[in-house]
């Protein structure tokens, strides 16, 4: 097939305070300034359909049959700061096999820690093999109306839509040692911090944490020895690795760690901002 009809792959981050879109192009990257009063992601939504529209190049599908417009049409990939996803882990319960059952317990769960507010989340249960916790992500379900719309209307496809932390931790995953670790992405405002053991997941949390507050270390460190307790692990030997552009802000004031920085969540992040000029979104 002749290059120019295959199908662009566009990848973008959205976040509370920028957007960074990549694409054949080049890359852009949009800083973002939220409304109070709309939905957290609202302003980073409406800054990737400016990126969009400015970033556009003149398509071979708009001269094409409707069928061969589809199949060349670019590949739209999100993904979402922490800000954006929840994050719970499932203990394994022999009971609970289904896939309808995990679901709705997964659903349960969230409504009980967020109360009504988890009623307008779609939820995302990970597949485990049997004895394994199961991971569950939430994602506001107008945000991902909102990309669907966002992504027809400007003729893309929307192939993925994964929070940071599930893609970094995919890609990060060799370089995690047997035994008991720590994996963490630390951007600008927000920490998702899981616990594993022989690359299995024992807990799994996010907050809002500062690494630029002098508090950040500490506030890190109670985290992870709250999580350890209820896990039940003993992590007094394990090290914690950090990716994500906060990460090595707090490095040097996390107290009784052994910190790996691991640098960028994802490869194409820092390159895309580098080689792009930062922008007023609003």
């Amino acid at each position: 097939m002749n290059g120019t009809l295959l199908p662009e792959r566009i990848d973008a981050h959205l976040a509370p305070d920028e957007i960074v879109l990549r694409r054949r192009t080049g890359s852009c990257r949009l800083a973002v300034s939220p409304d109070p009063d709309a939905p957290s992601w609202y302003a980073a939504l409406a800054a990737l359909d400016r990126a969009l529209h400015a970033e556009a190049p003149r398509h071979p599908g708009s001269r094409l049959p409707r069928a061969l417009a589809t199949a060349v049409a670019p590949r739209l990939h999100i993904v979402l700061a922490g800000q954006y996803a929840r994050w719970l882990l499932l203990p394994w319960q022999a009971e609970i096999a289904s896939p309808v059952e995990v679901d709705a317990l997964a659903r349960l769960r969230l409504r009980e820690i967020y109360g009504d507010t988890a009623r307008h989340w779609q939820v995302s249960c990970a597949e485990r093999p049997p004895g394994e916790a199961t991971p569950v992500c939430a994602i506001d379900k107008e945000l991902l109306d909102g990309l669907r719309a966002l992504a027809a209307q400007h003729g893309c496809r929307l192939e993925s839509v994964r929070p940071l932390f599930a893609a970094a931790a995919d890609h990060w995953r060799k370089k995690l040692p047997r035994g008991v670790v720590w994996f963490g992405l630390l951007d600008k405002a927000h920490l998702s911090l899981g616990l594993l053991h022989d690359r299995r997941w024992l807990a799994l949390h996010s907050e809002s944490i500062d690494p630029a507050d002098h508090a950040a270390g500490e506030a890190i460190a109670g985290l992870m020895a709250r999580s350890a307790l209820a896990a039940g692990v003993a992590t007094d030997a394990a090290r914690l690795l950090l990716c994500g552009d906060g990460a090595g802000e707090c490095v040097t004031t996390l107290p009784g760690a052994a910190v790996s920085p691991l640098g960028a969540a994802l490869p194409w992040l820092p390159a895309a901002a580098a080689n792009s000029q930062r922008e007023s979104a609003a």
